[in-house]
């Protein structure tokens, strides 16, 4: 069995850099930071991927929940969504299974710093379409073998 592999996911850098995300930010909030949710969740329940999506504090949220199985971190005062990306990257056993999603160019060099792996969200957007395009074959090799 392999490893397991952990994403860190900066949400607002990954909403800021697609236009579609950051024009629904603007609109509602809320409903760009569930739509992100749902995405990551599906990518958690049909990859091997372990996801934690890290957001900037939001007043009322609780600092950690579940979304399913996928790990949803709000910072807390004082504290903001890079510095618990770094620290958990620069907390993992095995630095290697780790690969963090964001824009941020200091956030970039600092977790590279770790032994962690760095993405773009043009990346995540790829991964997204590749595990759906993987999902998506599985399940119809499904349906045939099962004859629906």
């Amino acid at each position: 069995m392999s490893a397991p592999r952990y994403l860190l996911v900066d949400g607002h850098s990954v909403i800021f850099h697609w236009p579609e995300l950051r024009a629904l930010h603007t609109q509602n909030q809320n409903q760009c930071r569930e739509v992100l949710i749902r995405l990551l969740s599906d990518l958690h329940d049909t990859s091997d991927w372990l996801v934690t999506l890290v957001f900037d504090g939001q007043a009322g949220a609780s600092p950690l929940t579940v979304a399913g199985k996928m790990a949803l971190i709000y910072s807390r005062a004082g504290q903001t969504a890079d510095s618990i990306i770094e620290r958990l990257a620069g907390q993992a056993a095995d630095p290697a299974t780790v690969s963090v999603i964001t824009a941020d160019g200091a956030e970039r060099v600092t977790v590279a710093a770790t032994g962690a792996t760095v993405f773009s969200p043009d990346w995540l957007r790829d991964e997204l379409r590749r595990v759906n395009a993987n999902w998506q074959t599985t399940l119809g090799q499904v349906h045939k073998k099962a004859k629906w």
